[in-house]
């Protein structure tokens, strides 16, 4: 919560300059300055995953500037436990990762006519290159660059095969070729090693968490199912999407261990939320007759509810962004909406 405040702080008084400046006789800053500078958009905790995320917004230069602050604040407080005798560290229950800042991803917003500035995935590299060459003076994290802050515009998930990260904790990814062991990774740089950088478009995540009546293997068969490489090669999938079977455990009052179905949308727009439920319903249907094959007598028992237990998504939108920023010289909205974010972490960090 710390982290969170202060960032919100920091993005605070970059709007306090931003609305000082505004009075000029330049049309097109008049327009610019339409758009807020720096918001915390979101924030985001998950006890299970043992992670926390927080989406920043607004003018490239401006959330360069507030995520440096925040990563170099987080690297100098946060220690990174890794030790596998440790209980505390659940690490057959984390979300892989490969350091304690793990992913900083600076996306492009394709703004309307109406909404000024547009964020180009120019201004967004360099951006990731700032934000990676400031944290790298720590000289207690590894950089990863990936997409469009990469010389060689290198996918993340490849760079990530570069890395630990598909055989660390409960990473499922039977391609992954990574022959690194994640203690030996980790160990040469206190705080881990971290990816970033600037995919082309704004990438959307989302997630679907599995009910006890899953499995292992046939979560799997609803990752393929998902899975946008698989289009060509066995004729199903979602354009543009990547997925993951990760294991989701929990205390047996919290609803146990399960499974989830982790997706990464690399063209929303091509590949949306909409279709992924095209196909999970598909998936379902066919499920429920494999079992009805076994038991004709309880065709009202095998709904949506029997797999699934909530399909959600992780992070923002370029709409939500949009219209956050949108609000630029808004005192009352900006109070507001800043508490709204800090209590729904505060009451995700709770879930324990």
């Amino acid at each position: 919560p710390s982290l969170l405040s202060r960032a919100q702080d920091h993005c605070r008084q970059l709007r306090l300059i931003q609305n000082q400046q505004v009075i000029r006789s330049d049309e097109k800053y008049k327009k610019e300055s339409n758009a807020a500078v720096a918001a915390i958009v979101r924030a985001y905790a998950d006890i299970p995953y043992d992670r926390s995320s927080f989406h920043l917004a607004g003018r490239s230069d401006c959330v360069a500037e507030v995520a440096i602050r925040l990563i170099q604040n987080a690297l100098n407080e946060i220690e990174l436990k890794n030790d596998n005798n440790d209980p505390s560290n659940k690490l057959e229950a984390r979300h892989p990762f490969v350091g304690l800042v793990d992913h900083v991803s600076i996306m492009p917003i394709i703004a309307n006519q109406e909404f000024v500035p547009t964020a180009t995935p120019t201004a967004a590299a360099t951006a990731a290159r700032e934000i990676g060459s400031q944290i790298d003076q720590s000289n207690s994290i590894k950089i990863h660059y990936y997409g469009l802050a990469c010389p060689n515009h290198t996918p993340l998930a490849t760079v990530r095969r570069q890395t630990s990260f598909f055989k660390s904790d409960g990473a499922h990814d039977e391609s992954s070729s990574c022959n690194f062991n994640n203690q030996e990774q980790t160990n040469q740089f206190e705080k881990g090693e971290c990816t970033i950088g600037a995919p082309l478009d704004f990438v959307e995540n989302y997630n679907i968490r599995l009910t006890s009546n899953v499995d292992f293997g046939t979560a799997k068969t609803l990752t393929q199912a998902l899975r946008g490489r698989n289009i060509a090669t066995k004729g199903m999938g979602v354009p543009g999407v990547e997925a993951l079977t990760l294991p989701y455990n929990r205390d047996v009052n919290q609803g146990g261990n399960v499974y989830e179905v982790a997706c990464n949308l690399l063209e929303p727009k091509l590949g949306s939320v909409d279709k992924i439920e095209l196909e999970l319903e598909k998936w379902i249907q066919k499920q429920k007759q494999q079992l009805l094959q076994d038991d004709e007598d309880v065709n009202d028992q095998y709904n949506r509810d029997y797999f699934i237990e909530k399909a959600y998504r992780v992070g923002t939108t370029e709409e939500q962004c949009l219209s956050v920023l949108k609000n630029a010289d808004e005192d009352g909205y900006w109070m507001q909406y800043d508490q709204q974010v800090f209590s729904r972490f505060n009451d995700l960090l709770g879930q324990r």
